[in-house]
């Protein structure tokens, strides 16, 4: 079997894309999917008394036959196989823009910082356990400017990024331990520790960060967004409304723990729970958002300052109605008062591709913990908020919702 293959883009809003040669084990290759590049993987470490030169010559083929501009990304490379990788690959540097690093098998930075035909650093990001202090050492010098050897326009980013990770493995490289976004089922009860969460995500954006500014693709995630919002509040679709999401989607209603995990419970809790809702003057006011800004309008939204990250949109937002309805997704279980309501809300709402991926809302949860509130009488969760947040696929959701049972059954197409 050979130890290189290709996996092709599957976003289909990308015409033209990239490419990533990716060094990392065959039970790993779901990390190659879902972003919008054509991935050329090469099984690593390879076998006993296999040559990662000869590798190396079947790599340089299958790029070549992609024509497009690319990028490397490596998991637990030794400092003997960077260099073979740098010296054998037949490829002109000029076509790679872009590396990412996790945990080299290394303690020196020889074989992993490529330099262009300007010799300027080949922009390259570096994820490091903490324990790999002496690599860690050698690589910060690199992240002062005046350290390069060249200068840098004012407008431009550091080329050398350096990032460690507290109590995660180097080896296996800790990504390994925790399953791609693409590959999670519903049906998985697996608990993470908190830190190897924390670093496989902040990884993961930062590494798309990397690829994103010198690769593409460029989604709107702003338009994304809006679109999938227009369907749950606007037209109150949920078949349109999941049409915008990945197919293992999961939203977190943070205080009441409302929403669901995976296609179908969560396209259940929009048919029945959520787009059937109809709330007398309502609004959804967009108060801020994070990234660069601009100032837009969609329908009856108004919004402000509108931007992006690379993955993500974080929204702080007003929503206003008169509670003259059981509204199950912020209230589940309270009869409706008449009253007037108006709350601030933080919706984190990050993508895959072109798709959604997840949603977290939040309004209220610490006032449990704080014990400002008996939680007893009050669709409010306590500590399970901050587990659910943490591990969104081993807490259960609408544990507060009493009329969950209800739909149960019925059918969600």
């Amino acid at each position: 079997m050979s130890q290189a293959e290709v996996f092709f883009n599957t976003v289909d809003s990308v015409v033209k894309p990239a490419t990533l040669l990716m060094l990392l084990p065959r039970d790993q290759t779901s990390w190659c999917q879902q972003e919008g590049y054509n991935v050329v993987h090469l099984t690593y470490p390879l076998p006993q008394n296999s040559s990662f030169k000869d590798a190396m010559k079947v790599v340089n083929d299958k790029i070549i036959a992609l024509g497009a501009d690319w990028g490397l990304l490596t998991y637990g490379l030794t400092t003997e196989d960077a260099e073979t990788l740098v010296s054998k690959l037949a490829l002109s540097l000029a076509d790679l823009k872009a590396c990412a690093h996790f945990c080299p098998d290394a303690e020196v930075t020889h074989g992993f910082l490529m330099k262009d035909s300007q010799r300027r650093h080949i922009p390259v990001t570096f994820h490091l356990a903490s324990s790999q202090e002496v690599l860690h050492a050698s690589l910060l010098l690199l992240e002062d400017p005046a350290n390069l050897g060249y200068s840098l326009p004012t407008h431009s980013r550091l080329p050398v990024r350096v990032y460690s990770y507290p109590l995660v493995s180097k080896s296996p490289p800790f990504p390994f331990s925790i399953q791609p976004p693409v590959s999670v089922n519903v049906n998985d009860k697996q608990s993470v520790d908190p830190y190897l969460r924390s670093a496989s995500n902040l990884s993961l954006t930062r590494t798309l960060e990397l690829l994103k500014a010198h690769l593409g693709p460029h989604f709107n995630l702003e338009r994304l967004w809006e679109k999938h919002t227009y369907y749950e509040f606007i037209e109150r679709n949920a078949l349109k409304t999941m049409s915008t999401m990945v197919t293992t989607p999961y939203v977190n209603h943070v205080p009441t723990m409302t929403g669901g995990v995976g296609y179908a419970d969560l396209a259940r809790f929009y048919k029945y729970h959520f787009t059937t809702v109809t709330l007398e003057d309502f609004e959804l006011i967009t108060v801020s958002r994070t990234g660069e800004a601009y100032i837009d309008q969609l329908e009856t939204w108004p919004t402000k300052f509108f931007s992006v990250g690379c993955d993500r949109i974080i929204d702080e937002m007003i929503f206003k109605c008169h509670h003259t309805t059981e509204i199950d997704y912020f209230l589940p279980g309270i009869a409706p008062t008449g009253k007037h309501i108006e709350i601030a809300l933080v919706g984190i709402v990050a993508f895959r591709g072109d798709k959604l991926f997840f949603e977290y809302w939040d309004q209220a949860g610490i006032l449990v913990q704080l014990g400002l509130l008996d939680p007893s009488n009050l669709p409010v969760a306590g500590v399970e908020v901050a587990k659910k947040v943490m591990d969104p696929f081993g807490m259960p959701s609408n544990t507060l919702l009493k009329r969950w049972h209800e739909s149960e059954g019925l059918p969600i197409d």
